[in-house]
């Protein structure tokens, strides 16, 4: 393990949505997006979509940044709103921290804020590249009650294939609420077993270590609005923010020694772990991380050189002697659809300039990538 683990840590902003009033996105003639468009968003790059959340009418940019609004033309649905309802998904987030200048997210809230804008739901994610907590660790003191929490449930989640090969480890505390004051939970997973199960490529640091474990808090509505204004009015840094919610939604705890009953079921008495303890004070301190750190069209081209390429040689061999062509095989599959990472690096490819496209595959043609 890195002499500091701590220091590949990195915070994401995983999920974001708001609503906003269609009488000042709409435009003058109403049918504007205007704060989409100044996000850095171009309106000809999305395409309409079925209208969610008792709106009738939606659009979407490859389905990771989707908006849904009200067509006063349309019949509209019963309990909807004057509002927009902004959806952007954990690649939607990705794309827009693109867009935002040095990654600022905070400056971005508080812009948002003065335009009035209510937010509705805000994840958090922490990256850890080097496991510096066991999830195994967590379970057992889970089962074995020692620990302390806000939560009233947890659930712990595993899956596996019929080989035994784990394709998914989740531990939940607490629920999403559909309360009006909304509702904060944690999702700890292991975010690489869900790569390799997707066949996806995983960020440089997971390749190089084999591990990528993610802790998400995700806060609805008031809650939400709530670490919002300890972000932009009180100071307050996302590591800091998420530190504190990660301690008020559990402790791991270390019962005491003494034999007496009284103080051994008194858990107040007891003592946080030094791991967990250690693993909280190291969670403060780190830092929002690089969006561009993310899939993008050369490490896919490396990914492909390194990967595939050798296997399709392989089976282009084959093919020769057994009388089957892999290349046509693989021209007449038919794909649903992409997934939404593969959907933004399409968008985000296609407004790359020919001349460095053309860079990208001599070199994945000489194999210098």
């Amino acid at each position: 393990m890195d002499k500091n683990p701590y220091k590949s840590m990195v915070y994401k902003v995983d999920w974001f949505s708001f609503t906003v009033s269609d009488i000042f996105d709409g435009g003058e003639d109403g049918k504007d997006f205007v704060l989409l468009e100044h996000l850095g968003y171009d309106i000809n790059d999305f395409e309409t979509v079925s209208g969610r959340y008792f709106y009738n009418s939606g659009i979407s940019l490859g389905r990771y940044v989707n908006i849904y609004y009200n067509d006063y033309e349309k019949d509209l649905m019963k309990n909807t709103s004057n509002t927009r309802n902004y959806v952007f998904t954990g690649q939607g987030c990705t794309d827009l921290a693109q867009k935002v200048d040095d990654n600022d997210w905070i400056s971005l809230l508080k812009t948002l804020k003065q335009l009035d804008v209510k937010i509705t739901r805000l994840d958090i994610a922490l990256d850890d590249y080097n496991a510096v907590v066991s999830f195994d660790k967590m379970e057992r003191k889970l089962k074995l009650g020692h620990y302390r929490s806000s939560k009233k449930s947890y659930n712990i989640v595993k899956q596996a294939d019929v080989n035994g090969q784990i394709k998914g480890y989740t531990l939940y505390l607490g629920s999403q609420s559909n309360s009006s004051t909304g509702s904060y939970m944690l999702r700890a997973y292991d975010k690489y077993a869900q790569y390799q199960y997707k066949n996806q490529i995983p960020t440089r640091e997971a390749i190089e270590t084999g591990i990528w474990q993610r802790y998400e808090i995700s806060f609805t509505k008031k809650k939400a609005r709530k670490i919002v204004d300890l972000m932009t009015e009180n100071g307050q840094t996302i590591g800091s923010v998420f530190m504190d919610t990660m301690r008020d939604i559990v402790e791991f705890l270390e019962p005491t020694k003494t034999q007496a009953k009284e103080i051994q079921q008194n858990k107040n008495r007891w003592k946080v772990c030094s791991w967990w303890e250690n693993f909280l004070d190291g969670a403060g301190k780190v830092d929002l991380g690089n969006p561009e750190k993310d899939l993008d069209l050369g490490r896919l081209l490396q990914w492909l050189r390194v990967s595939v390429v050798p296997s399709l040689k392989m089976l282009e061999e084959l093919g020769e002697e057994k009388g089957f062509d892999i290349y046509q095989i693989i021209k007449n599959i038919e794909v649903d659809e992409y997934s939404k990472k593969q959907n933004r690096l399409l968008n985000n490819a296609k407004k790359i300039d020919k001349s460095q496209i053309n860079l990208y595959l001599q070199k994945f043609e000489e194999g210098g990538l």
